[in-house]
């Protein structure tokens, strides 16, 4: 410090300044001069100045104003002053300190001792000014960690607060001038008020220190979460002398962990608990009752097709009708007739446990009729028409359902009971509702291995298409085929559409399924061709997945061009349901397909929804009555009115109409007298390998080849 350290001695005695810098020189000090107070003053406000030794009686600005002028200076407020004088009076002593002056040295100077007094004052500075920056430390390091500290006299309950607890509390400085510890205590939320008190009172009387989370009002109005630490000094007698705190405001921490928490046990969409929360729910519940000898119900629900929902409206839209079916299910736990109490409706959980699936935990179910009236309550609440952007959307789903003790006594037991009951209940036909009972494992095995065969089965050859013919009745010629798809089962021999086909839509299988159909429809029609037989239009039914691909265009496309195929020989059947999902995109759709030159068949016409009100806005080249309204139609009046009304129907809008299911001749003869040439069904050929079918061709070839009939 001796060798670094730039002394300024400001005095108007010429011979008192030299001997002055003589002795701190030779002391190893840098010294500057300066004779007055002006001077001084100017030389300070250039920096660079240590330590000032300043005469207090001098002409012009004397050492009192100089003083107080350099604790005005920006760095002049820790700058050490040591005032010489020979005025040795208090009063002058006393005005010396009031403008400033760090200490004073009498005249006469002792001048061996003059260094080693300003060496003195020199490690006091650096000693004040390390504390300080430690201070100015320590509180932009509270700042950052938005923590302040404060501390509290027992005895007189005098209270301090630092810099950065007032911006804990964002309290105003006035706030802060007239701080008490009862004043920042009443800024404690009042549900921890008490709590908080007590801890302080436990801790100035009974020296108990304590740490504590608790919600404080600040001074701004904000509520804001804090965490206080206190820690208790005592005197010699072992008595709580002053209390220290500490104080940080982890309101962002808290709301980070809720958040955190939010997404660990809550789905993000619904707001709903998420399957892993909901197994946490469920079993303090199943407890309560296993205690109070009461039943509950679990209850799982599926929206049918749900996929191809999504694949119609797109992801946003599907995720607002998952949103909508939340908040129906949780008005439906709200109204149901076994919500008698405030404690069963707290504990009733509905959650979200898959992509369209949900899980209901029914308490105080003391009869399966309960569960029932339930669960056909939730049915007929979802069935009810959604409004999506103006268009309508009809959903369905199926339910299970396991009670609780008689299926399982823990939630994972009560899920897998209720899983396999949803399974029955969707083998049932959809929108059903089925308990679990014993047999269902055997059935949820089997399902099990079956879905597994059947996903063998596409990619290892064991698929087979079956075609049979559309006929024109009245002159017995094949028209066109349709494709039908068999399942050459290594051990079952040939399975059925109709064991297989639900399933495949199930587990995600139909679209594959679909698309090897495509792929072997157009094989066997480029076989048939280059063996000289004519080119028949094939009939291929798009399952839902398939329909709302926006590739399927170039994916029809794509497989004609690698069979060297024109889009006329295929013919694509949808049903109404699935044109109902969305209207207006499937005009689009159906308008697209046409664009590129494929034939759109209506199959099963009149089963399904509002036909007659859309079936203007379909772009449709084929309708294709369905066998049920074929059966009595040979009986004439009101039997076959509806077959009429379809003909008519077609007619009027240049469709082409194909009747299925047809057995009989009367049949047959009854549908030509209304105008329906176009005939398909048992009568006239059941569905045939593709062999038997290129047979079939060439002996009506080999008889009159038939003109073939255009779609």
């Amino acid at each position: 410090m001796a060798a670094t350290a730039r002394l300024l001695i400001v005095d108007d005695d010429e011979v008192m300044r030299a001997m002055a810098t003589h002795t701190l020189r030779q002391a190893g000090f840098d010294v500057a001069e300066a004779d007055d107070g002006g001077t001084a003053l100017a030389m300070l406000a250039a920096g660079g100045i240590d330590l000032v030794l300043l005469d207090l009686v001098m002409p012009g600005l004397d050492g009192y104003e100089v003083c107080r002028r350099i604790r005005a200076l920006p760095q002049g407020a820790l700058l050490p002053v040591l005032v010489l004088t020979g005025l040795n009076d208090t009063v002058s002593i006393d005005a010396a300190y009031e403008a400033g002056a760090s200490d004073f040295i009498a005249k006469p100077i002792h001048w061996t001792l003059l260094s080693h007094r300003v060496r003195y004052a020199l490690r006091a500075s650096a000693a004040i000014t390390s504390a300080q920056r430690t201070r100015e430390r320590l509180e932009r390091a509270q700042q950052i960690a938005h923590m302040g500290h404060w501390e509290l006299v027992v005895a007189n309950q005098q209270f301090h607060c630092s810099p950065g607890l007032a911006q804990v509390y964002a309290a105003p400085p006035e706030a802060v001038a007239t701080a008490t510890a009862r004043s920042f205590a009443g800024r404690v939320c009042p549900g921890d008020r008490q709590r908080v008190l007590s801890a302080r009172k436990a801790a100035a009387l009974g020296g108990q220190p304590y740490q504590m989370s608790f919600e404080v009002q600040r001074f701004d109005g904000a509520v804001r979460t804090v965490f206080e630490q206190v820690v208790v000094l005592r005197d010699a007698s072992g008595a709580p002398e002053r209390l220290e705190g500490i104080t940080q405001d982890i309101t962002d921490r808290i709301e980070a962990e809720r958040r955190i928490t939010q997404l660990a046990h809550f789905d993000s969409l619904t707001g709903l608990p998420n399957g892993r929360f909901f197994r946490e729910l469920c079993t303090p519940a199943l407890e309560r009752s296993a205690r109070l000898h009461r039943s509950c119900a679990l209850l799982q629900l599926d929206i049918d097709r749900f996929k191809a929902v999504n694949d119609a409206v797109g992801h946003a839209e599907g995720d607002a009708v998952l949103r909508q079916v939340a908040e129906r299910l949780m008005a439906s736990i709200r109204a149901s007739d076994l919500v008698v109490s405030s404690r069963s409706l707290r504990e009733s959980v509905v959650a979200r446990v898959g992509a369209n699936s949900f899980n209901l935990l029914l308490v105080d179910v003391d009869q399966a009729q309960a569960a029932t009236s339930v669960a056909e309550r939730v049915l007929r609440t979802l069935s009810a028409p959604i409004l999506l952007d103006g268009r309508e959307l009809v959903l369905t789903a199926s339910l299970g359902i396991a009670l609780f003790p008689r299926d399982a006594t823990d939630a994972d037991g009560l899920v897998r009971c209720a899983e396999q009951a949803l399974y029955s209940a969707k083998a049932a036909g959809r929108g059903q509702h089925r308990f679990f009972d014993e047999a269902m494992n055997q059935a949820a095995s089997a399902r099990l291995a079956r879905e597994s065969d059947l996903r063998h089965a596409i990619g290892h050859g064991q698929l087979r298409l079956h075609y049979q013919p559309k006929v024109d009745a009245a002159t017995g010629a094949t028209s066109g085929v349709e494709a039908l798809v068999r399942w050459q089962h290594p051990v079952q021999g040939l399975v059925p559409p109709v064991q297989f086909i639900p399933l495949a839509e199930e587990c995600g299988l139909i679209k594959p399924l679909t698309d090897w159909v495509l792929e072997a429809a157009c094989h066997d029609s480029r076989q048939r061709l280059d063996a000289g037989l004519p080119l028949l239009p094939v009939a291929v039914n798009l399952a839902a997945p398939s329909f709302a691909d926006p590739g399927l265009p170039d994916q029809l496309l794509a497989v004609l061009a690698r069979h060297q195929l024109p889009p006329g020989s295929l013919v694509l059947e949808v049903t109404e349901s699935l044109l109902m999902t969305d209207v207006d995109r499937a005009v689009k759709r159906l308008g697209a397909l046409r664009a590129q030159g494929f034939a759109i068949a209506l199959d099963d016409f009149g089963t399904g929804y509002s036909s007659l009100n859309y079936l203007n806005r379909f772009p449709l080249d084929e309708l294709k009555i369905d066998r049920s309204f074929i059966t009595d139609v040979a009986l004439g009046g009101r039997h076959s009115a509806i077959a009429a009304s379809v003909i008519a129907l077609g007619r009027e809008f240049g469709l082409r109409v194909v009747a299925e299911g047809v057995e009989t001749a009367a049949q047959a003869e009854a549908l030509l007298r209304l105008g329906c040439r176009q005939q398909q069904g048992w009568l006239h050929a059941r569905p045939m390998p593709a062999e038997a079918l290129v047979q079939r061709l060439r002996a009506e070839a080999a008889a009159q080849p038939p003109a073939v009939t255009a779609l």
